[in-house]
């Protein structure tokens, strides 16, 4: 086999690991169409919180109206989350998270009494379809989308070399 070939059945490989990791990560947009904001009901977030699977590598948007004002914290444990206990690292709610590992993670806007309003939820996330969640805490994290891409060019160049 040609070096040429080997070169771009290496490169093809990578491309179609890339494609399938940026299909299969999810964006998930938190409260849908209304978004980050003041909820309808105390168990807005709550409910659509459970009506989603995460996984490692999905993301979270925090999207608010322009004339609300709102954050988002992460409480490490269940009794901070339940008493919208605010841990002291806020995040403004332009940024997204993506998930880099398994586990029960606690969301909650520290402005005022909105969390106490209903702006607060927990997922769970899971490493793959079928596992179980375990306690961690997410991170943000740069989508390794781009380290397969170099990856593929740094592959190109030892094969040409």
């Amino acid at each position: 086999m040609s070096c040429a070939r080997m070169s771009s059945m290496a490169s093809l490989f990578f491309f179609i690991v890339a494609l399938l990791h940026a299909v299969a990560a999810v964006d998930h947009h938190v409260g849908g169409d209304f978004g980050w904001n003041l909820p309808p009901t105390p168990t807005f977030f709550s409910d659509w919180a459970r009506n989603r699977t995460f996984f490692v590598g999905d993301t979270l948007r925090f999207n608010s109206s322009a004339n609300e004002t709102h954050n988002f914290a992460q409480p490490p444990s269940q009794s901070e989350f339940d008493g919208c206990v605010d841990p002291g690292i806020v995040f403004d709610p332009r940024l997204f998270i993506t998930f880099n590992r398994p586990g029960r993670l606690y969301f909650i806007c520290t402005v005022g009494n909105h969390c106490k309003q209903g702006m607060k939820f927990a997922v769970d996330v899971l490493a793959t379809p079928g596992t179980t969640p375990t306690n961690a805490a997410a991170l943000f994290t740069v989508p390794p989308l781009p380290s397969l891409f170099f990856a593929a060019i740094l592959l190109n160049l030892l094969f040409f070399v």
